[in-house]
């Protein structure tokens, strides 16, 4: 089931959706390159860049100390600095997502709609769109046996990991869903005058901080009760 925000989310939320964003840009830079499209590919490397630095500067400050009042002050400044800083970014991400979406989709040959996971065998999950056994990826997936590399790249562009498939990029629209329509909650949330309260999402990436890095495995956050999906840098 995708987020939703009825109320401001925390600094760790829009840290966590920043580096789903990342992720998949970094993957989309990849396909602009291999199509010609370089400087395309460098502004997405570069947005991401941004992203990350964005939200490096509070990360940072939290893994130092923060025993008095006046240093969680201070991380909670730069925190909502941050915040700020990536709404910003992302009201510029949702005007551009559709554009990303339709290029990618031209350069893969395939449709975003008929992109989605095939259905695991053993336990017959179904994709986020209901579909089953196809995982269709332009030329489609192997009989009988899931998507190959490639297969497997293309769909968690547009669809994300098996387990959270609303971090994929879909169609770029917000009225998808995926990234473009959890970023806008978040945008929109950000103008109430709610409080800000940790979710899963944020209560996870809070204790990773604290640990000095970030997850990269998922059983870790399994065994405590929470799905993550985060990889070692360089992953799509």
């Amino acid at each position: 089931m995708a987020q939703t925000y009825s109320q401001r989310a925390p600094f760790n939320d829009w840290w966590y959706w920043g580096e789903c964003l990342i992720k998949r840009f970094g993957t989309a830079a990849e396909v602009y390159r291999e199509n010609g499209e370089r400087e395309r590919a460098d502004e997405l490397a570069m947005l991401a860049r941004r992203l990350k630095d964005n939200f490096a500067k509070p990360v940072n400050a939290a893994r130092g100390s923060m025993k008095t009042e006046q240093e969680k002050r201070k991380v909670q400044e730069l925190e909502e600095e941050a915040i700020f800083n990536a709404a910003t970014m992302y009201r510029d991400i949702i005007a551009n997502l559709p554009f990303i979406s339709q290029a990618l989709q031209d350069f893969l040959y395939c449709s975003w709609q008929t992109t989605c996971w095939p259905k695991d065998e053993q336990n017959g999950e179904e994709g986020e769109d209901g579909k089953t056994g196809g995982g269709k990826t332009g030329g489609g997936g192997k009989a009988g046996g899931g998507p190959n590399a490639r297969e497997a790249k293309i769909i968690e562009i547009f669809w994300g990991p098996r387990e959270h498939q609303d971090e994929g990029i879909r169609s770029g629209q917000v009225a998808d869903g995926g990234l473009a329509g959890i970023i806008y909650n978040l945008l929109v949330a950000e103008r109430t005058n709610s409080s800000r309260t940790p979710t899963d999402y944020g209560q996870a990436m809070q204790a990773s901080a604290t640990q000095q890095s970030i997850a990269t495995t998922q059983q870790k956050w399994e065994k405590a009760g929470v799905q993550m999906n985060f990889k070692p840098p360089g992953g799509i």
